[in-house]
């Protein structure tokens, strides 16, 4: 006769689903913003100011022909990258904290690129993103307490 033994699965809470399920759709808005809306407005190929999104700081059509013109490209690739890797891990990791810790590394991250990264000015679409980055911060915090005091209860 086998022995079978009983293994408690850590089940999410709704509340914990909840604060998951909006980090996702925070996270996706923030990726549509990235790639959409201007988030700052520099100087940075010498022709005067412009405004730039994500996705024309990472694209250069003329090549790299400086490292100035890298570093830009790097952070533009932070700025869309950051939050898809965020969206994918609220979205799918139901019983880990690592969906919180990324969660908050780019809700940071991302504010210190807009805020002192290569642009002079923040555009609206940086404002947005600023905004989207303070409520999706505080949700993480909402997280963390959610999964403590479930995982206290059990």
């Amino acid at each position: 006769m086998a022995k079978y033994t009983v293994v408690e699965e850590s089940v999410e809470t709704k509340s914990e689903k909840r604060v998951r399920v909006f980090l996702a759709v925070m996270f996706f808005i923030q990726v549509v913003l990235a790639a959409s809306f201007p988030l700052m407005q520099g100087d940075v190929d010498g022709k005067g100011m412009a405004a730039l999104s994500a996705v024309k700081l990472m694209i250069q059509p003329n090549g790299y022909n400086s490292f100035q013109e890298v570093l830009v490209a790097i952070y533009g690739a932070v700025l869309v990258v950051f939050p898809i890797v965020a969206f994918f891990f609220c979205l799918l990791d139901k019983k880990s904290k690592k969906k919180y810790v990324v969660s908050a590394l780019t809700s940071v991250l991302c504010p210190i690129i807009i805020c002192f990264g290569v642009g002079g000015t923040i555009a609206i679409g940086g404002v947005f993103t600023l905004f989207i980055n303070i409520v999706t911060l505080f949700m993480t915090s909402q997280g963390f307490q959610a999964t403590r005091m479930r995982e206290r209860a059990s």
